[in-house]
C-alpha cells in the first residue's frame, strides 16, 4: 500500500509539473516578441565603404534561402564551397559586433600587471573578407594600444578570386585604422599554415607573439589573462579559452572549461573538467596546466619562441605540430597553461576547406615525425594505434634530436608520470 500510494503520489507531482509548464509555455508564446526582419546584404569585395556602416542591430543576420536574391544565394553558395561557413551570415553582421562578457564574473576583480608588447600573428589561406576584417577591428577596438605593437597578416599563396590583402589595406583607410601597426605579407606559393607560421612569426617585432587562426573574434578584456602567466615565468604558453562561433550561424556561444589532450594516436581531444574543480571560487580565475594545445591560438614571449626551435619546418602544411610543440614545451623545461578569464570566439568550420600536398597525409606524415622524436619507449603504442603509418618515410628529424639534446629535454616517460598519467590507464589493482 505504501509502494502504491508513493508512485500515485509521484504521478500527480509529475501531472502538476506539466501543467505548469504548459502553462508557462503558452504564456511566453502569447508574450512572444515580434520576429526581426533579415538583414540586408552588403557585399564587401563590391562595396567596403557600404559595408563598413552595416550594423546588424535591428536585423537578423542568418541567412533564409526563400527570402535571398539571386545573386545573393550564388555567394552563399561561393562562399560555403571556398570556406566551409555562411559567409554572407557574416557579411550581414559588418565590422563590429559586441558578444557580451563570456568570462566569470569574478574574472572582472582580477588584476593584471603585465606590461609586454604583443605581435599579433595571423596566417590566412582563403580566408572571407568579412570575418578577417571583423576580427582586426575587434582587435583594434579591444587591445589596449600600448601593447598593441603590430599585426602581422601573412597571406600564404590564397588562390586568385581570394586574394584579399590589397583589400585588407584599402578597408584600413576607410576604417582608420593605425597602418603603422600593420604588417602585410603576400607569400606567392604555398607554404602550408606550418611553414608559414614559422616565417611570418620572424616579422614580428614585440615581446610576445600572440597566434590567431584567420576566423576568430576577441571579447573584452582577452589579452592581460595571457599575458600574466608569462610575466611570472617566461617560459610559459598561454592559452585562451576557445568559444565556438556557429558556421552557418556566426552565433557566438561560450563553451565549457576544458583543458587540451590527446590519446597514443596523437590526435587531440578536449578533457573537460570535473564540476567539483570549479567548487574553489579561485579556479574559475586561475590559470590551469594542460598536457596540450588546440595548435590555433596561443601566447608566447617571442625570445623563447626561437629558443624553443620554433615549429618544425620538417612538417608539411598542417597537422600535430600543436602536439609536437606541447610535448616540447613541457619536456624541455617549459609548460603550457590555459587562462580561464581569456575568452576568444573561434569559427569551427563545416570541413576543412583546403587543399593538403598532392598523394600525402600530411597529418599521418607529422605524426610519425612526433612519434620519432618524442615518444621513445612509448612509440610502439603509437604505431599500434596508427598501423598504416608503420614503414612511413618521415623525413630527416637530425636537427630535431640536436634540438632536444641542446635543450636538455626529459623523456616521455617523465611526462606521462607528471604532465599526462591519463595517457597510461590504470592497472586493475589500483582500481
Amino acid at each position: 500500500l505504501r509502494m502504491f500510494l508513493s508512485r500515485e503520489f509521484f504521478l500527480i507531482l509529475l501531472m502538476g509539473v506539466a501543467t505548469v509548464l504548459a502553462e508557462e509555455a503558452k504564456k511566453e508564446k502569447t508574450e512572444e516578441k515580434p520576429k526581426l526582419p533579415y538583414c540586408k546584404h552588403v557585399d564587401p569585395y563590391k562595396d567596403l565603404k557600404a559595408w563598413h556602416k552595416v550594423n546588424n542591430n535591428g536585423c537578423n543576420s542568418t541567412s533564409n534561402i526563400d527570402k535571398m536574391e539571386a545573386d545573393e544565394k550564388e555567394r552563399k553558395s561561393w562562399g560555403e564551397k571556398k570556406f566551409a561557413f555562411d559567409m554572407v551570415a557574416s557579411d550581414k553582421i559588418g565590422p563590429k559586433r559586441d558578444n557580451g562578457i563570456k568570462a566569470h564574473d569574478l574574472c572582472a576583480k582580477e588584476e593584471y600587471n603585465a606590461k609586454y608588447t604583443v605581435s599579433i600573428v595571423v596566417i590566412f589561406h582563403n580566408e572571407a573578407l568579412s570575418v578577417l576584417l571583423r576580427m582586426i577591428q575587434g582587435i583594434f577596438d579591444r587591445t589596449p594600444a600600448d601593447l598593441l605593437k603590430q599585426i602581422v597578416l601573412f597571406d600564404d599563396a590564397s588562390e586568385e578570386e581570394c586574394k584579399i590583402h590589397e583589400k585588407i589595406s584599402e578597408y584600413a583607410k576607410i576604417a582608420g585604422w593605425d597602418e603603422s601597426k600593420l604588417t602585410i605579407k603576400r607569400q606567392e606559393y604555398r607554404l602550408g599554415l606550418i611553414k608559414a607560421k614559422v616565417r611570418a612569426s620572424r616579422l614580428a617585432t614585440a615581446e610576445v607573439i600572440i597566434f590567431f587562426d584567420s576566423h576568430c573574434e576577441v571579447t573584452d578584456n582577452w589579452l592581460p589573462p595571457l599575458l600574466q602567466p608569462i610575466k611570472e615565468d617566461p617560459k610559459s604558453v598561454v592559452l585562451p579559452i576557445v568559444d565556438m562561433i556557429h558556421p552557418a550561424t556566426f552565433e557566438y556561444s561560450g563553451v565549457m572549461i576544458s583543458k587540451g589532450g590527446f590519446d597514443w594516436g596523437l590526435n587531440f581531444k578536449w578533457d573537460y573538467l570535473p564540476w567539483s574543480y570549479f567548487d574553489e571560487p579561485e579556479n574559475h580565475v586561475k590559470p590551469f596546466k594542460s598536457p596540450a594545445m588546440s595548435g590555433g591560438l596561443l601566447a608566447v614571449k617571442r625570445d623563447y619562441f626561437k629558443e624553443l626551435g620554433e615549429y618544425d619546418e620538417g612538417m608539411e602544411i598542417w597537422g600535430a605540430e600543436n602536439i609536437e610543440l606541447s610535448l616540447r614545451v613541457w619536456m624541455c623545461g617549459g609548460r603550457v597553461l590555459v587562462a580561464p578569464c581569456s575568452r576568444i570566439g573561434h569559427v569551427f568550420r563545416m570541413w576543412r576547406p583546403y587543399k593538403g600536398k598532392a598523394g600525402m597525409d600530411t597529418n599521418l606524415y607529422n605524426s610519425v615525425r612526433v612519434a620519432e622524436t618524442w615518444l621513445g619507449e612509448y612509440k610502439d603504442k603509437y604505431y599500434k594505434t596508427r598501423s598504416n603509418s608503420k614503414g612511413m618515410d618521415f623525413g630527416d628529424i637530425g636537427d630535431r634530436m640536436e634540438l632536444k639534446e641542446n635543450l636538455k629535454c626529459k623523456d616521455m616517460k617523465w611526462f606521462v608520470e607528471h604532465i599526462y598519467p591519463e595517457l597510461l590507464p590504470k592497472k586493475h589493482d589500483e582500481l
